[in-house]
């Protein structure tokens, strides 16, 4: 499941907005939208280097560093074309999760 959490500085998206983009980038990487959960927060305070978008991005372990990528670059573009910024704007920083390194439902996930 890929789980971004999305730090908007000076913009907002609004929840259809949010939840199409969820869409078209389900549809791009090929996951079931419900496999996946984008949190857009608003409302901090950035100091030192300032991005209009900032992204923390996990996913499981079980991706080839070539979909890693694919994942990342669409997410980018996508939320550059939703919220009108240019890719200077916006940094990513993805985080591998291993098997076993997820709870879930009580459960602990293993893939």
């Amino acid at each position: 499941m890929p789980i971004a959490t999305c730090f908007l500085k000076n913009k907002s998206i609004g929840p259809e907005e949010l939840q199409q983009l969820v869409n078209e980038w389900a549809a791009i990487i090929q996951v079931d939208q419900k496999d996946i959960c984008v949190n857009a927060l608003t409302g901090f305070q950035q100091a030192g280097q300032n991005y209009a978008l900032m992204i923390h991005l996990y996913l499981p372990s079980l991706w080839s560093e070539k979909d890693i990528g694919k994942i990342q670059t669409s997410l980018l573009e996508l939320f550059c074309h939703y919220l009108d910024l240019k890719i200077p704007d916006v940094f990513i920083m993805t985080s591998i999760i291993q098997s076993g390194h997820v709870v879930e439902n009580g459960e602990i996930v293993r893939w």
